[in-house]
């Protein structure tokens, strides 16, 4: 009668076997549940703006803009104001990152801080519509919204009707009618550039100028009172690795 325990030796085989079995399993499933590779970036650019506040210089903004491999574009924006006077001060600071696809939101998150009042907004795009939160608080938005930094130009069959407008630092909807008022030549670091100027008035009372890349350039608005400038100070394209 044959032994039927076993041998040490079948009983190694069996075990790296099973191991080399687990091992394809485990490579196989991390293969399928990996997260797709960031798109890379293929150019990328530097804005930095000052910020104006009734006149007189409060503050700075950074705008970083990345053109990436899949066609979306990246903008990430840094802006800081301090207003010291003598019996009142006031800051205000963000920061922020909005991807955009052939001219539709897709991803959004901002963190701002009105004077000790903070907001957290986060936002992801589906087929119907932008669905995002406040503060942990779930709201949605019409999918062809258009977000209250304004630094990227309007498609034309926006102009001269009114549109939906999202306040990325608090979450708010706005409304506004938007006009394109035509071309104008600022001068952008001891140069005349050549721009074309855009008006909204509704829920927001906003002037925008862009160049043509079709990037903002200079933005004058009413602040709670206060007439605010931010305009380009300087524009830098970064190397790329």
């Amino acid at each position: 009668m044959s032994n039927s325990i076993p041998t040490c030796a079948q009983r190694f085989a069996g075990f790296v076997s099973a191991t080399f079995v687990l091992a394809i399993l485990a490579v196989t499933s991390i293969g399928q549940t990996a997260e797709p590779a960031e798109p890379k970036v293929v150019s990328r650019q530097t804005r930095e703006f000052r910020v104006l506040v009734d006149r007189r210089e409060r503050g700075s903004q950074t705008m970083v803009i990345s053109r990436r491999s899949d066609g979306s574009e990246m903008m990430r924006a840094e802006v800081e104001v301090s207003l010291n006077l003598v019996v009142y001060r006031y800051r205000y600071a963000s920061s922020g990152t909005e991807v955009w696809k052939a001219g539709r939101l897709i991803e959004l998150t901002s963190e701002a801080d009105y004077n000790g009042d903070k907001y957290v907004v986060q936002a992801s795009a589906s087929n119907q519509a932008l669905h995002y939160e406040v503060n942990g608080e779930a709201q949605k938005a019409p999918h062809d919204i258009w977000v209250a930094s304004y630094w990227r130009e309007p498609p034309a069959n926006r102009v001269n009707q009114k549109v939906k407008l999202l306040d990325a630092d608090k979450g708010r909807q706005l409304t506004a009618t938007l006009e394109r008022v035509g071309p104008e030549t600022l001068t952008i670091d001891e140069a005349p550039v050549k721009t074309t100027r855009y008006r909204l008035r509704g829920d927001v009372e906003v002037d925008v100028w862009y160049d043509s890349t079709g990037i903002i350039v200079r933005q004058e608005s009413l602040e709670s009172g206060h007439r605010t400038v931010q305009e380009v100070v300087k524009i830098k394209q970064d190397p790329m690795e």
